[in-house]
Order: C-alpha cells, then structure tokens, then sequence
C-alpha cells in the first residue's frame, strides 16, 4: 500500500488528529514511517482528490440529463 493511501485509512480510522498521531498510527499499524510534516501534504493531496472526484461525478450527472433520450422502435 502506499503511503498517499495508508494515510487516507488512518484518517478514516482515527478522523481529524495531529499529525504526529497519524504518523504514530502508521508506523505502529503498518511498519513504515511518514515523518509528520509531510502529513498536511498527504491530506492536501486527499481533498483534492475527493473534490475532483466529487466534480467529475457532477459533470457526468449533468451531461446524463443534458442529453436527449433516445427513442425505441
């Protein structure tokens, strides 16, 4: 697993805490140390990510409703 996604389910897990608990957490759980100021980048990184997915999930919302139905012969 990589690291992006072991701090996404440690945040899960523990929600919003410090970022030395997260790193706590992970080496405890998982073995693999993430040095605590590179925590906020990793959870800058997650929010955009569900913010893309989030719009790219309304766009294809919109463009299902957008476009005509098709007839049936």
């Amino acid at each position: 697993m990589d690291k992006l996604k072991l701090v996404e389910a440690a945040m899960h897990e523990l929600g919003d805490v410090s970022a030395q608990e997260l790193s706590s957490f992970i080496a405890k759980q998982h073995g693999i140390k993430i040095e605590p100021m590179f925590i906020p980048i990793f959870k800058a990184s997650i929010r955009d990510k569900l913010r893309l997915d989030a719009a790219r999930h309304a766009a294809r919302a919109t463009l299902e409703l957008a476009q005509p139905a098709t007839p049936t012969a």
